[in-house]
């Protein structure tokens, strides 16, 4: 027998109303409340309907992903973390690539429009000029008419000067860099009698060998424990769930949500520990 919203509402000891809401992540009801709520959900395995649901909100219950490439290798990485947030809410995903090209840019986003997402999260460069109610939230850009999660580069620039101990950081950089114009925040006094320290962030330029602790490798963890190597990582993983916490939070209306949020990046010792400030 399929579980109904009134059976939950029962176990909770609350209206339907209260119910719904909770499950939706309603503001008005109480941290307490909400707990029984899912208890209750859990307990009886109700799942609500989508359908449903999106009829009487009108909402579609989906949420539109835009990458340049899905061939990157941290792609997965960002989805994983965005899906975690999205499917608590019952949200899913719908993952469009636009290529390099402007046009392809505005078929794509035209496109999600046409499916009436309920959110857009773009990880594509400049966000184009979209007549779009729901939020975007711009993932590595800014987003002058939405919101943005942006790395914050120069406090990871100012990791790898602590690590580098007055020694020259020589950045070598490929056509799609991880953290761009880094460089510009590395300048200053530096001992040029000591070997340099070595940032690479390109997948063209990985050392085959002699990495060792002169290297700092960017956004591939996994292959600088390998070189035995520092690694500057590109956070994917947490980028996805704070740009699904960001879309959610507007979608839902809850609280007050800053337009900006600037994300430190990582950096792991050769032993793959976390080097602070």
């Amino acid at each position: 027998m399929k579980v109904k919203m009134e059976d939950v509402a029962k176990l909770a000891n609350v209206n339907k109303a209260t119910v719904s809401r909770a499950l939706k992540g309603d503001s008005r009801i109480s941290a307490s409340t909400r707990e029984r709520v899912w208890k209750a959900a859990k307990a009886l395995g109700y799942q609500p309907d989508a359908v449903a649901r999106g009829l009487s909100s009108n909402r579609t219950g989906l949420l539109g992903v835009v990458f340049v490439d899905l061939s990157q290798p941290w792609v997965g990485s960002f989805l994983s973390g965005l899906d975690r947030v999205a499917s608590k809410q019952s949200y899913s995903l719908l993952v469009k690539c636009s290529g390099q090209g402007p046009s392809q840019k505005n078929v794509v986003a035209r496109d999600l429009l046409s499916r009436n997402v309920d959110g857009i999260i773009w990880i594509a460069g400049a966000v184009p000029d979209l007549s779009f109610d729901g939020p975007l939230v711009a993932v590595g850009s800014e987003n002058p008419r939405g919101f943005s999660v942006l790395i914050d580069v120069e406090r990871g620039a100012q990791k790898l000067q602590k690590i580098a101990k007055g020694r020259v950081c020589e950045v070598r950089s490929g056509s799609a860099p991880f953290f761009r114009d880094i460089a510009s925040f590395l300048k200053g006094p530096s001992l040029k009698t000591l070997p340099p320290l070595y940032v690479v962030d390109s997948s063209h330029d990985i050392p085959i060998s002699g990495g060792g602790e002169n290297v700092v490798l960017c956004g591939y963890p996994n292959v600088a424990r390998l070189l035995k190597s520092y690694c500057l990582d590109w956070p994917a993983f947490e980028l996805g769930a704070i740009a699904g916490r960001l879309s959610l939070n507007a979608i839902q209306e809850k609280g007050v949500r800053p337009e900006k949020v600037m994300v430190v990046p990582p950096l792991y010792s050769p032993e793959g520990d976390i080097v602070s400030l």
